[in-house]
């Protein structure tokens, strides 16, 4: 009988045993679960910021290489002055300095700090200001001395002589000398030679 016990506490034991054993497997297996799930987001996360890293570090690239543009030594600048009283809009084009030559757009936003840069290549500088007042393409065409003369109107209407030209006036016919006696108007520097081509 006693035997008997022993043998049946022996394997009552191991039976409570293996399913003691079987139990904290389970919910060894159930930890392992939760614990890789975690390691899984975390990855997942690291992915994730790995990328958002990516593209703050492709924008740093991109602006790295738009300020690593440099003029070249055949590079021009436009100018481009809007003078809002008259409206008119003036383009001038002008080589670079010797001292502009491989300089970058940082340089050209401190050294036209009043001006507007609307685009900057390797080739080309284009820079943009508004003005007060009006342009200095506005001319009138009338007599100064027998021949006809040029001048350029300012802000306050006053007249500047620009220039005396060749053409007399004797040879004009009376309605002509009598729209340049009274003053002619032009705008722009085509317009200007157009009118002054009439009278040749």
């Amino acid at each position: 009988m006693k035997k008997t016990t022993i043998i049946i506490l022996v394997c009552s034991a191991i039976v409570l045993g293996m399913i003691a054993g079987i139990a904290f497997s389970i919910m060894d297996d159930k930890k392992l679960e939760e614990a890789q799930i975690n390691e899984i987001k975390k990855v997942n996360e690291m992915i994730e910021n790995n990328q958002l890293g990516n593209h703050i570090i492709d924008d740093d690239i991109i602006a790295a290489n738009q300020s690593d543009v440099k003029l070249s030594p055949n590079a021009t600048i436009c100018f481009e002055k809007y003078y809002k009283d008259c409206g008119h809009t003036i383009i001038q084009k002008e080589q670079i300095e010797d001292e502009e030559v491989n300089k970058d757009e940082e340089y050209f936003k401190t050294a036209y700090s009043d001006w507007q840069i609307e685009s900057f290549s390797a080739d080309e500088v284009k820079l943009y200001k508004e003005l007060e007042g009006s342009c200095d393409q506005h001319f009138l065409i009338t007599i100064k001395d027998d021949n006809i003369a040029v001048y350029t109107i300012d802000d306050d209407g006053n007249t500047i002589l620009r220039e005396v030209t060749d053409i007399p006036i004797q040879y004009l016919p009376e309605e002509d000398v009598a729209l340049l006696e009274q003053g002619i108007t032009a705008n722009g520097e085509n317009e200007l030679a157009k009118k002054l081509e009439d009278f040749e």
